[in-house]
Protein backbone atom coordinates (compact mmCIF):
# COMPACT_ATOMS: atom_id res chain seq x y z
CA UNK A 1 0.00 0.00 0.00
CA UNK A 2 1.07 3.36 -1.16
CA UNK A 3 2.02 6.90 1.83
CA UNK A 4 -0.89 7.94 2.42
CA UNK A 5 -3.55 5.42 0.41
CA UNK A 6 -6.75 4.91 2.24
CA UNK A 7 -6.57 1.58 4.56
CA UNK A 8 -10.28 2.05 5.86
CA UNK A 9 -13.54 4.62 6.29
CA UNK A 10 -15.77 3.20 8.28
CA UNK A 11 -19.15 4.80 10.18
CA UNK A 12 -19.05 4.86 14.08
CA UNK A 13 -21.73 5.49 16.23
CA UNK A 14 -20.34 8.47 16.63
CA UNK A 15 -19.02 9.41 12.73
CA UNK A 16 -17.07 8.81 10.48
CA UNK A 17 -13.80 7.41 10.67
CA UNK A 18 -11.05 7.16 8.28
CA UNK A 19 -7.69 5.55 8.55
CA UNK A 20 -4.45 6.07 6.13
CA UNK A 21 -1.16 4.56 5.63
CA UNK A 22 1.70 6.33 6.82
CA UNK A 23 5.22 6.07 4.79
CA UNK A 24 8.03 4.30 5.96
CA UNK A 25 10.84 6.63 4.99
CA UNK A 26 11.21 9.90 6.46
CA UNK A 27 11.33 11.59 3.09
CA UNK A 28 7.84 11.93 1.13
CA UNK A 29 6.38 14.09 -1.21
CA UNK A 30 3.29 15.73 0.29
CA UNK A 31 0.11 14.32 -1.71
CA UNK A 32 -2.54 16.42 -3.23
CA UNK A 33 -4.78 15.95 -0.50
CA UNK A 34 -3.30 18.08 1.69
CA UNK A 35 -4.52 21.92 1.27
CA UNK A 36 -1.67 24.02 0.25
CA UNK A 37 -1.51 25.66 3.57
CA UNK A 38 -0.96 22.39 5.62
CA UNK A 39 2.14 21.79 3.14
CA UNK A 40 3.64 24.56 3.61
CA UNK A 41 3.15 23.84 7.51
CA UNK A 42 4.42 20.69 7.53
CA UNK A 43 7.58 21.56 5.22
CA UNK A 44 8.67 23.05 8.34
CA UNK A 45 7.91 20.38 10.93
CA UNK A 46 10.25 18.02 12.44
CA UNK A 47 10.90 15.17 10.41
CA UNK A 48 10.21 12.94 12.81
CA UNK A 49 7.04 13.83 13.33
CA UNK A 50 5.66 15.59 9.74
CA UNK A 51 4.74 12.01 8.34
CA UNK A 52 2.26 11.34 10.74
CA UNK A 53 1.13 14.75 10.90
CA UNK A 54 0.20 15.01 7.23
CA UNK A 55 -1.40 11.67 7.43
CA UNK A 56 -3.95 12.83 9.80
CA UNK A 57 -4.67 15.62 7.71
CA UNK A 58 -5.40 13.15 5.13
CA UNK A 59 -7.11 11.23 7.27
CA UNK A 60 -9.45 14.00 9.08
CA UNK A 61 -10.53 16.01 5.59
CA UNK A 62 -11.21 12.42 4.12
CA UNK A 63 -13.22 12.22 7.20
CA UNK A 64 -14.98 15.53 7.39
CA UNK A 65 -15.83 15.15 3.44
CA UNK A 66 -17.23 11.88 3.97
CA UNK A 67 -20.06 13.42 6.59
CA UNK A 68 -20.48 16.57 3.79
CA UNK A 69 -18.28 19.41 5.50
CA UNK A 70 -15.72 21.48 3.65
CA UNK A 71 -12.70 22.59 4.46
CA UNK A 72 -11.77 25.05 2.91
CA UNK A 73 -8.72 26.49 4.27
CA UNK A 74 -5.88 24.52 5.96
CA UNK A 75 -6.73 22.63 9.05
CA UNK A 76 -4.05 23.81 11.54
CA UNK A 77 -4.02 22.93 15.23
CA UNK A 78 -6.14 24.85 18.09
CA UNK A 79 -3.79 26.32 21.10
CA UNK A 80 -4.16 22.90 22.77
CA UNK A 81 -2.79 20.73 19.92
CA UNK A 82 -6.03 19.48 18.52
CA UNK A 83 -7.06 20.17 15.03
CA UNK A 84 -8.84 23.35 14.26
CA UNK A 85 -11.83 22.25 12.71
CA UNK A 86 -14.14 24.26 10.26
CA UNK A 87 -17.30 25.44 11.82
CA UNK A 88 -20.18 22.85 11.87
CA UNK A 89 -17.94 19.61 12.73
CA UNK A 90 -16.10 18.32 15.73
CA UNK A 91 -13.39 15.41 14.94
CA UNK A 92 -10.05 13.92 16.68
CA UNK A 93 -6.94 12.54 15.22
CA UNK A 94 -4.50 9.64 16.34
CA UNK A 95 -1.48 8.15 14.78
CA UNK A 96 0.75 4.83 15.47
CA UNK A 97 3.68 4.47 13.65
CA UNK A 98 2.78 2.58 10.37
CA UNK A 99 -1.54 4.72 10.18
CA UNK A 100 -3.16 7.79 10.98
CA UNK A 101 -7.06 7.92 11.64
CA UNK A 102 -9.61 10.99 11.79
CA UNK A 103 -12.99 10.77 13.52
CA UNK A 104 -15.17 13.71 12.20
CA UNK A 105 -19.30 14.14 12.78
CA UNK A 106 -21.57 17.17 12.21
CA UNK A 107 -21.85 19.34 14.96
CA UNK A 108 -25.29 18.64 17.06
CA UNK A 109 -27.10 20.12 19.19
CA UNK A 110 -26.64 19.69 22.26
CA UNK A 111 -23.10 19.88 21.71
CA UNK A 112 -20.86 16.87 21.50
CA UNK A 113 -17.27 16.68 21.39
CA UNK A 114 -15.91 13.26 19.98
CA UNK A 115 -12.69 11.19 20.63
CA UNK A 116 -10.21 8.82 18.70
CA UNK A 117 -7.53 6.63 19.43
CA UNK A 118 -5.56 3.94 17.65
CA UNK A 119 -3.09 1.60 18.90
CA UNK A 120 -0.68 -1.63 17.54
CA UNK A 121 -2.31 -4.82 19.40
CA UNK A 122 0.96 -6.20 20.72
CA UNK A 123 2.57 -7.66 23.76
CA UNK A 124 3.96 -4.92 26.08
CA UNK A 125 7.26 -5.16 26.39
CA UNK A 126 6.57 -3.25 29.77
CA UNK A 127 3.88 -3.38 32.08
CA UNK A 128 2.12 -0.30 31.70
CA UNK A 129 -1.47 -1.13 33.66
CA UNK A 130 0.16 0.55 37.06
CA UNK A 131 0.40 4.04 35.42
CA UNK A 132 -2.70 4.36 33.18
CA UNK A 133 -5.31 1.86 35.21
CA UNK A 134 -6.92 2.49 38.87
CA UNK A 135 -6.74 -0.46 41.16
CA UNK A 136 -10.64 -1.67 40.37
CA UNK A 137 -9.73 -1.89 36.53
CA UNK A 138 -6.46 -3.59 37.26
CA UNK A 139 -8.36 -6.27 39.45
CA UNK A 140 -10.73 -6.89 36.22
CA UNK A 141 -7.62 -7.62 34.09
CA UNK A 142 -7.35 -11.31 32.72
CA UNK A 143 -3.72 -12.92 34.05
CA UNK A 144 -0.37 -12.05 32.76
CA UNK A 145 -0.13 -12.67 28.72
CA UNK A 146 -1.72 -11.69 25.71
CA UNK A 147 -5.41 -11.27 26.81
CA UNK A 148 -4.27 -9.25 29.34
CA UNK A 149 -1.70 -7.03 26.87
CA UNK A 150 -5.02 -6.51 25.11
CA UNK A 151 -7.32 -5.02 27.86
CA UNK A 152 -4.56 -3.27 29.14
CA UNK A 153 -3.92 -1.65 25.24
CA UNK A 154 -8.16 -1.24 25.21
CA UNK A 155 -8.27 0.51 28.05
CA UNK A 156 -5.45 2.46 27.18
CA UNK A 157 -6.53 4.01 24.35
CA UNK A 158 -10.54 4.36 25.60
CA UNK A 159 -8.76 6.39 28.20
CA UNK A 160 -6.82 8.99 25.56
CA UNK A 161 -10.15 9.13 23.34
CA UNK A 162 -12.04 10.06 26.06
CA UNK A 163 -9.39 12.98 27.03
CA UNK A 164 -9.33 14.22 23.42
CA UNK A 165 -13.18 14.40 23.86
CA UNK A 166 -13.32 16.32 27.06
CA UNK A 167 -9.98 18.76 26.11
CA UNK A 168 -12.58 21.17 24.74
CA UNK A 169 -14.53 21.18 27.49
CA UNK A 170 -12.01 21.48 30.51
CA UNK A 171 -8.67 22.99 28.35
CA UNK A 172 -5.99 20.86 30.90
CA UNK A 173 -4.33 17.67 31.27
CA UNK A 174 -6.28 14.85 32.68
CA UNK A 175 -4.86 12.46 33.91
CA UNK A 176 -5.30 8.80 33.81
CA UNK A 177 -6.89 8.35 37.29
CA UNK A 178 -9.78 10.87 36.87
CA UNK A 179 -11.45 7.97 34.33
CA UNK A 180 -12.78 4.47 35.75
CA UNK A 181 -13.61 2.32 32.95
CA UNK A 182 -15.66 -0.80 33.03
CA UNK A 183 -16.79 -3.83 30.47
CA UNK A 184 -20.24 -5.10 30.39
CA UNK A 185 -21.22 -8.93 30.31
CA UNK A 186 -22.00 -7.95 26.11
CA UNK A 187 -18.68 -6.15 25.94
CA UNK A 188 -19.74 -2.75 26.07
CA UNK A 189 -17.30 -0.33 27.89
CA UNK A 190 -18.34 2.62 30.22
CA UNK A 191 -16.40 5.12 32.02
CA UNK A 192 -17.17 6.88 34.98
CA UNK A 193 -15.27 10.39 35.54
CA UNK A 194 -14.01 11.74 38.82
CA UNK A 195 -12.56 15.11 37.36
CA UNK A 196 -9.90 16.67 39.77
CA UNK A 197 -11.12 20.20 39.14
CA UNK A 198 -14.29 19.52 39.75
CA UNK A 199 -15.83 19.86 35.86
CA UNK A 200 -18.96 18.55 34.89
CA UNK A 201 -21.40 16.21 35.45
CA UNK A 202 -20.40 14.83 31.36
CA UNK A 203 -22.63 11.94 29.78
CA UNK A 204 -19.13 9.44 28.48
CA UNK A 205 -20.35 7.39 24.89
CA UNK A 206 -17.69 4.89 24.07
CA UNK A 207 -17.33 2.77 21.40
CA UNK A 208 -14.35 -0.31 20.83
CA UNK A 209 -14.53 -0.10 16.83
CA UNK A 210 -13.24 -3.90 15.81
CA UNK A 211 -14.93 -4.37 12.88
CA UNK A 212 -12.47 -1.81 10.72
CA UNK A 213 -10.81 -5.47 9.36
CA UNK A 214 -7.88 -4.24 10.66
CA UNK A 215 -7.07 -7.00 13.47
CA UNK A 216 -3.68 -5.39 14.72
CA UNK A 217 -5.09 -2.42 15.71
CA UNK A 218 -7.30 -1.49 19.14
CA UNK A 219 -9.58 1.58 17.92
CA UNK A 220 -11.61 3.39 20.43
CA UNK A 221 -13.66 6.31 20.15
CA UNK A 222 -15.25 8.49 22.63
CA UNK A 223 -18.07 10.98 22.28
CA UNK A 224 -18.49 13.25 25.15
CA UNK A 225 -21.46 15.84 26.23
CA UNK A 226 -22.41 17.97 29.34
CA UNK A 227 -24.59 15.66 31.03
CA UNK A 228 -27.10 18.19 33.34
CA UNK A 229 -26.67 21.76 30.84
CA UNK A 230 -26.28 19.75 27.21
CA UNK A 231 -26.91 22.72 25.69
CA UNK A 232 -23.54 24.30 26.79
CA UNK A 233 -20.99 24.66 24.50
CA UNK A 234 -17.07 24.64 25.77
CA UNK A 235 -15.53 27.34 27.95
Amino acid sequence: MAAFDRRFLVELPFGTCVGVALPEAAAFEPPGALHAGEAAFARGMPEATRAAWVGGRVALRAALAAVGVEAPGPILATPRGAPCLPAGAVGSVSHKRTIAVALAARASEPLATVGIDVEELRPLRADIARRVLTPDERAALPPDGPARDAEVLRAFSAKEAIYKALDPWVRRFVGFEEATLARAPDGVLTARLALAGGEGPFAVELHHAAGVGEPELVLVAARVAMGDNAGNAPP
